[in-house]
């Protein structure tokens, strides 16, 4: 199951204007990596001799940014971290790769990182880590609301229809409906939704990528005989609202009525 976010770097502009040009090559320089334009590029090896390639593609529009590029850096810098200490234990060739792409909404910007990589068996796993700036802070989901509005529980009935059209379009190809792409599975309390963790604001949609990470099992679990119990991969279901349907609940500067 794959649903693609379209690699590599999209160029927004700065969320403020920054003191110094932005330098991809000098974060990848204390990455350890090398750039090459695109990606910063590093690999490991194991001691079974088994190299893990990483490259990871760096928002040099942003890494520098006041507001942005300290998260940013950090999640990259954990990312290549994190994928560094696994390859040290591989028994077998590997790769991790990150791509982004920006979107923007008034002065808020959103930045949506895929992460793809393999580590055994016959397919890589995909997922999404999103990151949504304004105002000069970084904005949760609670912040696009108005006051006193309980996003998850407010989205979720206005976002049913584009949920429901989302699943039906999933791979693999399905009778709508049918499990485990039933819209119940997929509401905000259930673990294919990630809790709507991974999102985006667009200048007219907001977009939710479920599940986040890759998920092990449906829960709770269908026992029903001769039902598959299904993994889930990262972004498999990306849903796009519309956001004059959700103005009803929406702050005005982020679509509200």
């Amino acid at each position: 199951m794959r649903l693609g976010l379209a690699g590599g770097a999209v160029v927004a502009a700065m969320l403020t204007a920054p003191t110094a040009m932005a330098s991809p090559v000098a974060f990848c320089d204390a990455l350890t990596g090398s750039w090459n334009g695109q990606y910063c590029q590093t690999s490991v090896a194991s001691e079974r001799n088994a190299v893990r390639d990483i490259k990871i593609a760096v928002p040099g529009e942003l890494i520098d940014d006041p507001v942005a590029g300290p998260v940013l850096r950090h999640y990259l810098n954990t990312l290549v971290d994190n994928w560094t200490r696994v390859g040290r234990g591989m028994a077998a060739d590997s790769f991790g790769e990150a791509n982004y792409q920006v979107f923007r909404h008034g002065d808020a910007t959103s930045v949506v990182f895929r992460e793809t990589y393999h580590a055994d068996g016959p397919d890589f796993n995909n997922a999404y880590r999103t990151f949504t700036f304004g105002g000069g802070r970084q904005l949760q989901l609670a912040d696009l609301v108005k006051p006193d509005v309980e996003p998850l529980s407010a989205i979720e009935p206005l976002a049913r229809p584009f949920v429901e059209q989302a699943l039906n379009q999933a791979p693999p190809q399905h009778q709508p409906g049918s499990y485990p792409f039933q819209p119940e599975r997929w509401t905000p309390d259930k673990v294919y939704s990630g809790g709507y963790k991974g999102w985006a604001l667009t200048p007219d949609e907001l977009i939710l990528y479920m599940p986040d990470y890759p998920v092990a099992r449906d829960t709770p679990t269908d026992f029903t005989p001769g039902v598959m119990q299904w993994s889930m991969d990262g972004g498999t279901v990306q849903a796009r609202i519309p956001l004059a349907v959700l103005s009803p609940i929406l702050r005005p500067e982020y679509g509200g009525s």
